[in-house]
């Protein structure tokens, strides 16, 4: 079972840094979950909050500021908010990279296309979520050979009948691990490769016995 660090290792560093992203790596997680956004000058960034209030206390949106005034802002012990080049370099094939795009209406086409120029001859480690079906379709509209994440917190979905054969083109479903005995009794465990988030001290013996694929975890 893949145990994937979700924002890094951000139980004990500040999430969607450089440096909770090396220690999960050193810790030997098998992949790095992180959120994705577009900043105002079409750059990439690795930051989860609508706002950077909670972080920096600056009370802006990060899509409305340039990555040279993001960088400048301190997100916890002196880390700054990273860039996907700067993670991509850093991972290098070490671990697998689950991108969650941060859905926004404005420039999520925008991010898609960027994103798929960027990550084309890396494939084979780096894949992309999203709760969003429309960002989930126009990536694989882009590029089929792109693995992707359907990220599930709503019970309604699940319980769709047709649920499998409308996302025949995902590869995952990482789930809310609070509906994770509904997903045992779909036997939704056992046909595709499933994922629960974010995982602490859940029981999942009887998943994991049925080939639970992974778990998002804040530890490793």
């Amino acid at each position: 079972m893949k145990i994937i660090a979700h924002r890094g290792f951000s139980k004990k560093y500040p999430e969607n840094t450089l440096l909770a992203f090396q220690k999960a790596i050193a810790e030997g997680a098998d992949g790095i979950e992180t959120d994705l956004r577009l900043t105002i000058d079409n750059e990439m960034i690795l930051y989860h909050d609508r706002s950077l209030k909670t972080h920096t206390g600056v009370d802006a949106k990060p899509e409305a500021l340039s990555l040279l005034a993001l960088k400048e802002l301190d997100i916890g012990e002196g880390e700054r908010i990273p860039s996907l080049s700067e993670l991509l370099k850093l991972a290098e094939e070490k671990v697998t990279l689950i991108l969650e795009i941060k859905y926004n209406v404005e420039n999520y086409r925008k991010l898609c296309e960027i994103l798929v120029t960027q990550i084309k001859d890396k494939l084979d480690w780096v894949e992309i979520s999203c709760f969003n079906d429309k960002v989930l379709a126009y990536l694989h509209t882009l590029n089929p050979n792109i693995k992707l994440h359907k990220l599930i917190e709503d019970i309604s979905v699940l319980e769709d009948h047709s649920m499998e054969v409308k996302y025949d083109y995902v590869e995952y479903f990482d789930i809310n691990v609070k509906l994770h005995k509904i997903a045992l009794e779909k036997g939704l465990i056992e046909r595709r490769k499933v994922i629960f988030w974010t995982v602490d001290e859940e029981d999942l013996t009887k998943e994991i016995e049925a080939g639970l694929y992974g778990v998002i975890k804040d530890g490793i």
